[in-house]
């Protein structure tokens, strides 16, 4: 991982660096049925050691997939981003963990100049929205902990990052148990209202 990390991710080859992201996603498949601390394993006999190694492990893969997501390069951020998708898809538990990292880098990829890597933000996007609602409702997570990520972004002039933060207002709205989102209303909606007022259509649909 360190290899693939130092020698290919930070290549100054643009092959080497697209190879180094999907080869990271690659390995966080092998690292699916080791558990995080704290979780029970199913494989006999896991020590702690192992289970720290593997957290530090699924921890490099994400900052190192993270790191390609923001290259220069149009073609390796698109596999990047195709490698996050992989990554989080397989380790969910990361998502959870890293929400305001991965985040950051999704309104990042959601505005890219280039049309492929805005593609793949958004099946990121759903993907991302699919773990952070299950883990509310089961627990893991809570409104409470990014709400006040989305009310600083939903008053921003950004106009990709208010799109994709009203579209995670709407799928708290109708995906979550118990309407938690009406406690937070009055702190996102002057915001909303806003929107409706913006000179772009694609701001007010």
């Amino acid at each position: 991982l360190l290899l693939l990390s130092d020698e290919y991710v930070r290549n100054v080859a643009e092959d080497a660096r697209k190879g180094g992201a999907v080869a990271l996603a690659a390995c966080a498949l092998g690292l699916k049925k080791v558990p995080s601390m704290g979780q029970t394993s199913p494989l006999d006999g896991l020590t702690s050691s192992v289970q720290v190694a593997a957290t530090e492990c699924r921890d490099l893969i994400l900052a190192s997939v993270v790191h390609s997501c923001q290259d220069h390069s149009q073609r390796v951020r698109y596999y990047a981003t195709e490698s996050l998708f992989n990554v989080i898809k397989v380790l969910p538990s990361l998502a959870v963990q890293h929400f305001f990292i991965l985040f950051e880098i999704l309104r990042s990829l959601y505005a890219d100049v280039d049309r492929d890597v805005r593609s793949g933000a958004q099946l990121l996007d759903k993907k991302l929205k699919e773990i952070i609602m299950a883990a509310i409702n089961n627990g893991s997570f809570t409104v409470d902990a990014c709400m006040p990520l989305f009310v600083r972004f939903v008053y921003m002039r950004n106009k990709p990052t208010k799109r994709l933060t009203l579209t995670w207002l709407q799928e708290f709205a109708e995906k979550l148990v118990g309407s938690p989102l009406l406690e937070f209303l009055h702190l996102f909606l002057g915001g909303i209202f806003a929107m409706l007022a913006d000179p772009a259509e694609t701001v007010r649909q």
